[in-house]
């Protein structure tokens, strides 16, 4: 009978800390699935903020690119609103030329008295 008590409480030990392996085993490969679970999930943030960042720099440039061709526009209209001014300036000053070459032309020059010391 004790023979048979030892073996009894041989075998519930054994088994016991079997069982308490099995269950370490379990528990790690679970742990291990729940681990790659976490990384997928991170991985699958981290493509969706990239795919958000290209976006917004797309958007961004889009942006600044209109921003740049509204601003070379303007500079066009000026410039040629710069040389349209200068030709008017420049039409003004031949035009007083031409006024002062008639007005010299047809003013005869009047003699100069000279008086003798």
């Amino acid at each position: 009978m004790q023979k048979l008590i030892v073996i009894g409480f041989a075998a519930l030990c054994l088994i016991g800390a079997s069982s308490l392996a099995l269950a370490d085993e379990a528990m790690k490969s679970e742990m291990g699935g729940v681990k790659d679970e976490m990384k997928a999930e991170k991985n699958a943030m981290k493509s969706d903020m990239k795919a958000k960042k290209e976006e917004m720099k797309g958007k961004m440039k889009a942006r600044k690119g209109a921003i740049k061709a509204k601003r070379h526009e303007m500079r066009e209209k000026m410039k040629a609103h710069k040389v349209a001014g200068k030709s008017k300036v420049g039409e003004a000053k031949d035009a007083a030329r031409s006024m002062e070459q008639d007005l010299k032309a047809t003013v005869p020059t009047a003699p100069t008295s000279v008086t003798a010391p």
